[in-house]
């Protein structure tokens, strides 16, 4: 069915008054942030395999380091990224990834860590979040778009992740049809 013939989806509240006084705004701005919120843990998952493949271990969870998160997931795999013996051109690559996930994961951090207030005489939302070794708050204007622009952006992240994965590390598995093909494997 092609996109602009989908019919409007209702959406029914589990917990109705959590919604109560919400209006189209609110609304978009929240959805924006639970997509933020699955598109990183997806990156997330991702690079906790790249890790465990970069630093050679056998176990993903045995190893301290592969269950770190966010900013520290992507610190852990550029340190193992300095060590691996890829040659370099794969290095850049994956470099450049990690580049990108650590800016996304500080954005993702002020959205899903900061205090959301819609500010009437501007239109948009303030965010309010302490900084790591901050004397004082962040304060940033943000769009509800802009929550929305980031959940794409880590979806592309991610297939461009799981990309990399696959062509380095990737090994062949059954599919769900019976098919052979490459699959991420992180070991668990």
């Amino acid at each position: 069915m092609p996109e602009n013939d989908r019919p409007a989806t209702r959406f029914e509240a589990p917990i109705p008054h959590l919604l109560d006084g919400a209006d189209e705004d609110e609304i978009a701005i929240n959805v924006g942030l639970g997509l933020v919120a699955r598109e990183a843990a997806a990156v997330e998952y991702v690079l906790h395999g790249i890790y465990v493949h970069l630093a050679g271990v056998a176990n993903a969870y045995a190893d301290k380091s592969a269950v770190a998160t966010g900013g520290g997931l992507v610190k852990r795999c550029n340190d193992q990224l300095l060590k691996s013996s890829l040659p370099s051109a794969h290095r850049g690559e994956l470099a450049a990834a990690l580049g990108d996930a650590d800016k996304h994961f500080r954005e993702r951090n002020r959205y899903l860590h900061g205090y959301w207030r819609f500010d009437e005489e501007s239109h948009q939302w303030l965010t309010l979040k302490g900084g790591h070794g901050m004397k004082r708050a962040e304060i940033t204007f943000v769009t509800s778009d802009e929550v929305w622009e980031l959940a794409d952006r880590f979806r592309n992240l991610h297939h461009r992740l799981l990309d990399w994965d696959l062509r380095h590390f990737g090994e062949m598995a059954e599919t769900e049809d019976g098919h052979e093909a490459l699959a991420s494997v992180k070991r668990s």
